[in-house]
């Protein structure tokens, strides 16, 4: 039995990644014409995310977002903070966040054929090994922000080797909130780990990725020294969802 199902997975995860090539290979062109004209940024945007929703419907991999209360995202920007737990992390964000965002994550994506383009244009690349480059990057951020644009950052540093469970936030990443008074919105995907494990098998599984978009927190009159505990009510506020559906113990 357990031949049979390590088979399947290995089956669907070519199937998974075959489409995510497919689809990305039939809108590159559009990819590369919009990601060559900033003014065009939130159309390149809008064409990852109809990529992340095709690639998810052909996987047969259907998703299902709630909302803690209803967003405006025409009215106010964010800084998006979520568990990351696998690659699907990225699409999944795509389909659940409706407004413009650009992403915000280590460098090393910046290197992956075709997709490191985004982190070369519309998203943030941080190399955390220099000062220089992460101050830059942040700097960037700010620059983002201050445009009306939100930013998904991965307040974990990276996919932790004890997926589900989540590693403890750093709290530097939220200086950026404090610094511009942005609030912080917080999601929590409870599925993708297990349809799409980074456990560099390139498995995969159809079924149902749920996320849960939580109430925004505001930062407004925090300060440095708060950082430490607002990081603490951050991580408690997207872990609660993977207690309570027994992804994690409590």
């Amino acid at each position: 039995m357990n031949y049979i199902i390590y088979t399947f997975k290995k089956i669907w995860g070519i199937w998974f990644y075959l489409n995510l090539s497919i689809w990305f290979f039939i809108l590159f062109p559009v990819f590369w014409v919009t990601l060559s004209f900033e003014k065009l940024y939130p159309l390149a945007h809008r064409t990852r995310r109809f990529w992340s929703e095709i690639l998810q419907i052909t996987s047969l991999q259907w998703w299902d977002v709630k909302y803690k209360i209803p967003i405006d995202f025409n009215r106010q920007n964010y800084i998006i903070c979520s568990n990351h737990t696998s690659y699907m992390d990225i699409p999944m964000m795509c389909i659940a966040i409706p407004g413009y965002f650009n992403f915000m994550a280590k460098a090393e994506l910046g290197d992956i054929p075709l997709f490191g383009r985004f982190f070369r244009t519309i998203d943030i690349a941080v190399n955390r090994k220099s000062a220089r480059d992460s101050y830059r990057a942040f700097e960037l951020a700010k620059k983002h922000l201050a445009t009306g644009a939100s930013i998904v950052i991965f307040p974990e540093g990276g996919i932790p080797d004890s997926t589900p469970v989540m590693k403890k936030f750093k709290p530097g990443v939220f200086k950026i909130a404090l610094q511009l008074g942005v609030p912080v919105l917080p999601v929590t995907f409870i599925d993708n780990w297990r349809l799409l494990p980074d456990d560099g098998k390139y498995s995969a599984l159809p079924g149902i990725t749920r996320a849960i978009v939580h109430e925004p927190i505001e930062v407004a009159g925090l300060t440095d020294d708060n950082l430490g505990a607002f990081a603490e009510q951050l991580y408690n506020t997207i872990n609660g969802p993977l207690i309570e559906h027994r992804v994690v113990k409590e």
